[in-house]
């Protein structure tokens, strides 16, 4: 009997830290920031003040809070090339308007660890880690990449068909630098490329910026809608 009790306990112990910090969330949201060579420190900036002013925004604030005290979980990733990869902001609860300004705080101030070629394989195979070693259980997981350019190394299409085999969406936003202009053909060809070897998975969608300058209108349309769900995937806009 006491032998019995004893195996008892050793079994309690051994999956109680599991159970305990396995929370669940409405989405587990990876934001993937490009800080390759192409993207100056200005951009950066931009990238960062642009999520920021996201979190910072009353209406996503209002569609995090209509997600209840489940809330959803979020982290930051900056990528480059292949191995340059950083998680710059841990895996986060967001579940209030507070939660959600401190988020919004803590972007602001993150720094840039990153610089190198551009490997969206490696950051995409960089999130599925991250997803399966948090501490939640989310009903959706998207990893959300933002970049201004294609790959300079491997096709990410074997990467992206592993994550969705995961269950995981990926959505995409191009944004159109100006300071490596290479005409509308250069653009169609990075929409095409983010089409084809980069987003994937249930309600995936890609979405664009002008440049730099409008990508915080542009990343706060995209997280509404991604937080959201398939409900508003293909809907064209949400705010102006």
């Amino acid at each position: 009997m006491r032998r019995f009790l004893i195996l008892i306990l050793i079994y309690t112990l051994s999956t109680f830290p599991t159970q305990a910090q396995s929370r669940p969330v409405a989405l587990e949201l990876i934001l993937a920031v490009d800080t390759s060579t192409s993207v100056d420190e200005q951009e950066f900036l931009l990238q960062r003040q642009g999520l920021a002013f996201a979190f910072s925004h009353p209406d996503l604030i209002a569609v995090i809070e209509g997600m209840g005290e489940t809330g959803i979980a979020v982290s930051m990733v900056e990528w480059a090339g292949t191995g340059q990869q950083d998680t710059v902001i841990e895996w986060t609860l967001v579940n209030s308007q507070e939660a959600s300004l401190n988020l919004a705080a803590r972007i602001n101030e993150a720094p840039r660890r990153v610089y190198g070629m551009t490997d969206i394989g490696s950051v995409i195979q960089h999130s599925v880690k991250s997803f399966e070693q948090n501490n939640f259980v989310g009903s959706r997981k998207v990893i959300d990449i933002s970049g201004d350019g294609t790959s300079n190394t491997n096709s990410s299409v074997r990467e992206r068909d592993f994550a969705i085999s995961r269950g995981i969406t990926i959505n995409g936003l191009v944004i159109f630098n100006r300071e490596y202009d290479l005409g509308e053909l250069a653009e169609v060809d990075l929409i095409q490329h983010y089409s084809n070897q980069v987003i994937g998975g249930n309600g995936a969608f890609l979405m664009t910026a002008k440049n730099f300058e409008d990508f915080r209108v542009a990343i706060l349309n995209k997280l509404i809608r991604e937080i959201l769900g398939t409900a508003t995937a293909q809907l064209p806009k949400v705010i102006e």
